[in-house]
């Protein structure tokens, strides 16, 4: 029986985990899903079709093909000595498909198009994998590029992506990786002929991004503690780890150094909330009425769509302004764009129109801030006022990761995470939209051609009453920070209809 050919992604698969790479090929059903992949795939899809695009007098090879006849294909169009996109090489039983082939003196440019915007690490090895086969075919491969998404690339009104993409010459760095092929490859083949491998845990589990086989590995395995060391920010507990503590509860107070990883021991082990009212009244004392609880939905692109857009900008088609007066009385504002034009103009004009004065309340605060400035920079006669609305942008988040700390949020300091041990009425569990991934997904839907007008409708409302979720969550959380000072607020909250 042939043996069934291996690929570059295979073979990183291997590096990663030998484990994985037989996972892959003999219990494929055991992956869990990830309910992101076909986005990334999908956007990786148009950028490199649109890298392809860009080359002039390329031969495409017809993706739709199987290998035999993609094999057949691409050796013809290797006798034209022009650019090729899709070709298909196969060497040794491993076979590889290449983004670009581009002729370069008297050989061949290897171009890998990635939707990044910089040459990562991770590009190299499946690259040299495709040098590698390449060059088994007797093939000159003179140089070898990652050809990748320019941040500095700006849409301009005619809508033409020329100078999307930039170039970085990776050729001298996959020589140490082209070179071990040989042995690379035996070891995958041995591998796959052999028993299921020892499970081995580790970093590899997680990096760089969690394994699509973790809960199948994982499940035979003793329980975690319930309070494992990652529950302390910032990576702060991978050094107890590797000493073999696993469990929060076993680590000594005096072995923790920051007064946040103190703060969550100790509300760990002794269940009690970690509450600073003064403190959290103290440091929201200078936000100045009316408050504007401020909240953006936002969606990116690699490929922007619209005049003087970045790739992977964030462009506002949402937000919600509860604007607080000092009497409790909230009135709410909102934006919502979903016919699929450009946003930002009335995004922008919305924004300029909330008021002149009082702080602005948003949770990471520079996210916000951003946006903002960003429009201020686009429209010069809004200027002036957004300018002014991103001066009083002040962050809720520090005031509650400095004075509030309930061991149910596991380390973290998100909005979803404080608000369950503050107010768990207002969860997120009972909405159609739960996240900012699921509002984009429903900005994307909603903005689709074949949409129909009443699930228009149903995605406007899903969009609003998430936004609105947030911002009503953090009206309640600044509320009960400040329980217990001596300048407490008598007034209530009043939340927004959401």
């Amino acid at each position: 029986m042939p043996r069934e050919p291996l690929s570059p992604a295979r073979l990183v698969a291997f590096d990663r985990c030998p484990r994985l790479l037989w996972l892959m090929k003999f219990r494929p059903g055991a992956a869990g899903e990830d309910g992101d992949v076909t986005g990334r795939r999908a956007v990786a899809l148009a950028v490199r079709t649109e890298a392809q695009r860009q080359v002039p007098g390329v031969i495409a090879i017809d993706p739709d093909l199987d290998t035999t006849a993609a094999l057949a294909a691409t050796r013809a169009a290797l006798k034209t000595a022009r650019a090729i996109s899709g070709a298909w090489f196969a060497h040794d039983g491993v076979q590889a498909c290449i983004d670009l082939l581009e002729p370069e003196g008297d050989g061949w440019r290897i171009v890998a198009v990635r939707s990044t915007t910089k040459a990562k690490p991770e590009h190299l090895a499946p690259l040299a994998t495709q040098r590698w086969v390449v060059t088994g075919n007797g093939f000159r491969v003179v140089s070898a590029r990652i050809r990748h998404v320019d941040r500095s690339f700006a849409l301009d009104a005619s809508g033409e992506r020329t100078g999307l993409f930039a170039d970085v010459d990776v050729t001298e760095q996959l020589a140490p990786h082209v070179a071990e092929h040989p042995a690379r490859v035996a070891a995958a083949r041995a591998t796959l002929a052999g028993d299921e491998p020892p499970l081995v845990t580790g970093e590899h589990c997680r990096t760089p991004n969690p394994c699509a086989f973790a809960d199948h590995c994982h499940k035979g395995l003793p329980p975690e503690p319930l309070w494992p060391v990652t529950v302390l920010p910032r990576s702060a507990g991978k050094p107890f780890a590797r000493r073999g503590i696993n469990d929060l509860m076993l680590v000594p107070a005096e072995a923790l150094r920051s007064d946040v990883d103190m703060r969550v021991h100790r509300a760990t082990v002794t269940g009690q909330v970690e509450h600073n009212p003064a403190g959290a009244a103290a440091a929201m004392a200078g936000w100045s009425y009316p408050r504007i609880w401020l909240d953006f939905e936002t969606v990116s692109d690699a490929m922007p769509n619209w005049a003087g857009c970045t790739p992977y900008e964030q462009v506002p088609f949402q937000f919600i302004a509860d604007v607080e007066a000092a009497d409790g009385t909230v009135v709410r504002r909102e934006f919502l764009s979903l016919d699929g034009t450009d946003p930002r103009r009335t995004c922008a004009e919305a924004l300029a129109a909330l008021p002149a004065e009082g702080a602005a309340i948003a949770w990471h605060a520079r996210f916000e801030r951003d946006v903002v400035l960003r429009l201020a920079h686009v429209f010069p006669d809004l200027a002036d006022r957004l300018h002014n609305l991103a001066a009083r942008i002040v962050d809720l988040l520090p005031v509650a990761r400095d004075h509030w700390y309930h061991r149910d949020q596991r380390g973290s300091w998100s909005i979803k995470a404080v608000l369950p041990t503050i107010a768990p009425q207002l969860n997120y569990a009972d909405l159609e939209v739960k996240d900012g991934g699921k509002a984009v997904e429903a900005y994307r839907e909603a903005t689709r051609g074949d949409c129909t007008p009443s699930r228009r409708m149903a995605l406007d409302h899903a969009l609003r009453v998430y936004c609105g979720r947030d911002v009503e969550a953090m009206r309640v959380i600044a509320r009960r920070l400040v329980v217990g000072a001596r300048s407490q607020p008598t007034l209530p909250v009043s939340l927004g209809s959401g």
